[in-house]
């Protein structure tokens, strides 16, 4: 999962956002300004988890977040992916079945982000652009420039909580957070770690307490949904 290209810093907007108004070049930091930490939330193919802890600990605090889904994930998971538009969180693409895109041809990407937006509006009523992350970070020029030709803005992270790891903890996912978490920041956790969902009262007490507010992918930008 370590395929970072560079820092990209993004300055705050205030105006609403047209589509001609958007940046297509990679995100993986936000505006420190807007003293947000952006926690975002991949799902891949795997199952539910402990998404339905996840919802609950966010809606009981009125926290929204990003949630980066795959079509297959939203096929298997129709609950689920309508408690998170219920629950006003923000929603990007994460691909259908979650390949490494620069194994793909052009035509196959643009399938696996077109189809899974889809999907998603199928489901929930919502659409995924601008915003996707490819599948294990995952990407190259190439890739960059045929999801921008489909109207995607890459985002990836500046902080790897390390919840998908074999041994992961939610000792250990809380430390990595709150070590290394500072505004403008853009954290990936996923959905379904059990560590994740133990850590996140603990992340976001803590983060609170620091005076940094946990917000969306849009809202650490300084950009309007």
């Amino acid at each position: 999962m370590r395929y970072l290209l560079g820092l990209l810093m993004v300055a705050a907007v205030t105006a609403p956002v047209s589509a001609q108004d958007i940046d297509y070049s990679e995100v993986v930091h936000g505006d420190p300004e807007t003293g947000i930490v952006a926690l975002t939330f991949d799902a891949g193919t795997e199952g539910g988890g402990s998404a339905p802890q996840v919802l609950e600990i966010l809606r009981d605090r009125g926290i929204h977040v990003t949630f980066f889904l795959s079509g297959h994930w939203v096929d298997h998971n129709p609950e689920l992916a309508q408690q998170i538009v219920a629950d006003g969180h923000e929603v990007a693409n994460h691909s259908y079945d979650h390949p490494d895109l620069t194994h793909l041809s052009d035509d196959q990407i643009v399938w696996e982000l077109d189809y899974t937006d889809q999907v998603v509006s199928d489901f929930m009523g919502t659409h995924t652009r601008p915003y996707f992350r490819p599948p294990f970070g995952a990407r190259n020029r190439r890739v960059l420039d045929v999801a921008a030709a489909s109207g995607f803005r890459s985002i990836y992270w500046s902080l790897d909580s390390g919840d998908w790891l074999p041994r992961a903890t939610a000792a250990g996912v809380a430390d990595k957070i709150l070590r290394y978490a500072g505004p403008g920041d853009i954290v990936v956790e996923h959905i379904g770690s059990d560590a994740t969902a133990a850590a996140l009262p603990v992340v976001l007490d803590e983060l609170t307490q620091r005076g940094l507010r946990v917000g969306t992918v849009s809202e650490v930008l300084g950009l309007t949904p």
